[in-house]
């Protein structure tokens, strides 16, 4: 069965995956040493006696299942969606990060919460004429709304500038919004194709060439959070040497492959 006949799936994705860790054996070598310390990072001791440990931790997981899904879809092909959740992966450091750095407060993310949840409740409650199947619940979207009227809001930029973290914001994290995350024209230009006549047609098909760039933009979110974590006192003295070692790997990783140009 080919890809033209099952794509990412069945026994064409099974070849895929064989073919992927062939041709990029040195960057999933490496991805799986990320991984490796993230998981034993996630084990390490936090419970309800330090609040902001605990936070953390939850947070962490959710980076380290981020960064496994996407290097998963990385060695599937699907390298474009990988990057997707790369975006995700940063989203969720730039809350880690500020959490760490003591710039945002465990009390700012529960209203930070609210928040939320309270502007979803009132798009609700404005279209009430056109969303009839809101109606049976408007009192108790009115109720959740005025409890939550004094939760605030913070921006992800907030996060990422609290914690002098504009850097990534402004680069990375922009450039997998506009390239893979948004639906733009950037994201979707890897599936034009030329023809012979001269003419071009949309192929589905696997990125492959976007591998190194998904690859090292999932380990720079998950080093990313590691040092998060590390600030906290997430760490021992063997994952703070890990982390160590690791970032020279990726440097030097990531000038050999150079994977966004």
């Amino acid at each position: 069965m080919t890809f033209d006949q099952n794509g990412f799936t069945g026994p064409s994705g099974v070849s895929i995956r064989i073919k992927q860790l062939q041709d990029y054996e040195e960057l999933f070598n490496f991805a799986k040493e990320c991984s490796q310390l993230a998981v034993e990072m996630t084990q390490l001791p936090s419970d309800s006696t330090h609040k902001i440990k605990l936070i953390a931790s939850l947070f962490f997981a959710r980076s380290t299942s981020h960064f496994q899904a996407a290097i998963c879809l990385a060695e599937g092909g699907m390298t474009i969606e990988a990057l997707v959740l790369c975006r995700s992966l940063l989203e969720t450091f730039f809350v880690l990060n500020a959490l760490a750095d003591g710039v945002v407060t465990p009390e700012e993310l529960v209203s930070h919460d609210g928040a939320s949840r309270k502007s979803h409740a009132n798009a609700l409650l404005n279209k009430i004429n056109t969303y009839e199947n809101v109606a049976p619940f408007v009192e108790t979207l009115r109720e959740f709304v005025t409890e939550k009227a004094g939760a605030v809001e913070i921006k992800l930029y907030e996060f990422a500038r609290k914690s002098n973290a504009l850097a990534v914001y402004d680069g990375l994290y922009r450039h997998l919004s506009h390239n893979a995350a948004h639906p733009s024209l950037s994201a979707v230009d890897p599936y034009l194709m030329d023809m012979p006549n001269g003419l071009f047609h949309a192929q589905f098909r696997p990125i492959f060439d976007y591998t190194p760039r998904a690859v090292l933009s999932a380990c720079t979110g998950i080093l990313l959070s590691c040092f998060a974590c590390d600030k906290i006192g997430i760490s021992t003295p063997l994952t703070n040497a890990e982390i160590t070692k690791l970032q020279r790997k990726f440097e030097v990783l990531y000038s050999a492959y150079d994977p966004w140009n």
